[in-house]
């Protein structure tokens, strides 16, 4: 594990709060999930069948579930960007262009990503409750050929390689190197998850976004884990 950790008492606070904020988050998403398989019309959780389909099952709901989940997913885009950035500024040893990267891949996720959920939270929901969702189909998400499906599988390629990018810092004992497996992991799926899209293959992103959000949990309760550990150290 890289050195320079004590002093950094702010980037350890900052690293635990996020990964905490972002496991709060994940709990909503799992939750808004399940609840939406069992009270969501099927046109709101199964394929696609067109916008009348799926603005008539969106009114029908009230949106509430599903502005919820966007919700949950738009606060934890801002909460990845400090957890990543807050490990790159405890390793000492980190090259500042992977620093750099690391960071500028975060924020890219946290801005293609969040456009589309505030767009499903604004734009979408709007337009659908108020009865004008006839042009709205290439901005809803669960259209596989919407742009915001494209913005969003994009930004999950970004924090992939975000997350590849602290892995290094991850060595020594069994929980670093947990850290680091999953940290890979994650980045493999994101990059799976973009080429499935980029071939015509939507349903494999869709697939392995859900595999890269179990890997993610795993990855941020270690961190949790690993965050608790520092701010226990005496100073």
């Amino acid at each position: 594990m890289g050195g320079g950790l004590p002093g950094h008492s702010l980037a350890i606070r900052l690293g635990f709060w996020s990964s905490v904020v972002i496991l709060a988050c994940g709990a909503v998403l799992i939750g808004g999930i399940f609840a939406s398989a069992y009270y969501l019309p099927a046109a709101l959780t199964t394929g696609w069948s067109g916008m009348q389909q799926y603005a008539d099952a969106y009114r029908a709901s009230g949106g509430t579930i599903t502005s919820l989940i966007f919700l949950a997913a738009l606060v934890s885009c801002p909460a990845y960007v400090v957890q990543i950035t807050s490990i790159h500024s405890l390793d000492s040893n980190s090259d500042r262009r992977r620093a750099r990267l690391g960071a500028g891949f975060a924020l890219a996720f946290a801005v293609l990503a969040g456009l589309n959920y505030v767009v499903q939270l604004s734009i979408v929901r709007t337009g659908i409750l108020e009865g004008q969702s006839e042009d709205l189909a290439w901005l809803v998400f669960q259209n596989p050929g919407s742009l915001m499906i494209a913005s969003d599988f994009i930004g999950w390629f970004f924090l992939g390689l975000a997350l590849l990018s602290v892995a290094p810092f991850f060595a020594g004992d069994r929980l670093n190197r947990s850290i680091r497996l999953f940290l890979v992991a994650s980045g493999i799926s994101g990059t799976v998850l973009v080429v499935g899209y980029a071939t015509g293959n939507p349903g494999v992103g869709l697939v392995f976004l859900t595999v890269m959000s179990g890997v993610l949990t795993c990855v941020d309760v270690l961190l949790l884990v690993f965050f608790r550990r520092l701010m226990r150290r005496p100073a």
